[in-house]
Formats: structure tokens, sequence, C-alpha cells
């Protein structure tokens, strides 16, 4: 049988969870908006996009079912960046496209820091 860990425990690591995800979601649309936009965008919106757009997205995705629910998250997504960043629809859709690739090359070098501390860095010389 597995122990609980209790609702207090829980609480505090969902917390955590959901700061280190903005955090990560928040640095990503910063540089997908920075390489983007072409003027200044500051780590703030990033994080207000991030915090926005979680919640937001996470309750139509929730309240509307199927496909219709996903189209209606990602022009609400669009609509944030649009806002937040103050650019057109091309320049958010170029945000998001850019925030995908930002993130998919993060993670392949995050994991292959991990795998290299993990086993060990290959000896060049």
């Amino acid at each position: 049988m597995i122990p609980s860990i209790g609702i207090g425990t829980t609480l505090v690591s969902f917390i955590i969870l959901f700061i280190i995800y903005l955090l990560v979601m928040g640095f990503v649309l910063w540089l997908a908006g920075e390489i983007v936009v072409g003027r200044k965008v500051t780590f703030g919106e990033a994080i207000a996009v991030a915090g926005t757009g979680t919640f937001l997205v996470g309750a139509v995705i929730v309240f509307v079912q199927g496909l219709l629910g996903l189209l209606i998250g990602l022009l609400i997504f669009l609509l944030l960046v649009k806002h937040y960043f103050k650019t057109g629809w091309l320049g958010a859709v170029g945000v998001a496209i850019m925030a995908i690739v930002v993130l998919v090359v993060l993670t392949f070098i995050l994991g292959a820091l991990l795998v290299g501390a993990l086993f060990g860095f290959p000896k060049i010389f």
C-alpha cells in the first residue's frame, strides 16, 4: 500500500512546480518575443502571458471539449501575446512558433547536459 502524503504537501508541491513552470515558460516566451517582435519585451510581460494563458486556455479546454476547445485556446493565447507584446497577428503567430522552437532547443540542451552529468562527459583527448 502506498502511504498518503497529505493535502498540505500536495499543495506546496503544486505551488513550487507552478512557479518553476512560470519561470521556464516566461523565459521561453521572453526569448521568443525578443527574437520576433524586435522591441524590448520584458520578462514580466512574458510571465503575464504564461500565467494568464495557463489559466484561461486550461479553463477553455476543460469547458469546451475537443478540437473546438483547442482552437479557442490557441486563439486566446495568440490574443494574449498580441496584447502583452504589442504586436500584430503575424507577430503573435511568429512568437508562438519561435517559442516552440526555443523550448525544443532548450529541452535538447538540458537533456544533453543531464545525460552528460549522469553518465560522464566523453573524453576528447
